[in-house]
């Protein structure tokens, strides 16, 4: 879903007897995130790791939206280079 994207409920809004019952329409408004930001259908995060981590492999929690906790894990002289993204 985007930004200003819109999602109509037909026929769900008030009703009353005798008259045709209204739309109700949702209208999305994103926000910036401190941490995660969103390309398209992806979200984005930038973590910097550094010169030991990048040769001898690291693990890093992050928390997410919806509260989980997910691990990071990169084993030795596997860690991306610059400019590189990984998925979950």
């Amino acid at each position: 879903m985007k930004d200003g994207q819109q999602i109509r409920f037909s026929g769900e809004g008030d009703q009353s007897p005798g008259l045709e019952a209204g739309d109700v329409v949702i209208v999305l408004d994103e926000k910036e995130h401190n941490v995660f930001r969103r390309r398209g259908v992806d979200l984005l995060m930038q973590l910097e790791i550094s010169l030991t981590e990048a040769l001898c492999g690291f693990q890093h929690h992050i928390q997410t939206l919806d509260d989980r906790t997910l691990a990071i894990m990169s084993l030795p002289g596997t860690a991306p280079c610059n400019s590189v993204y990984s998925s979950l």
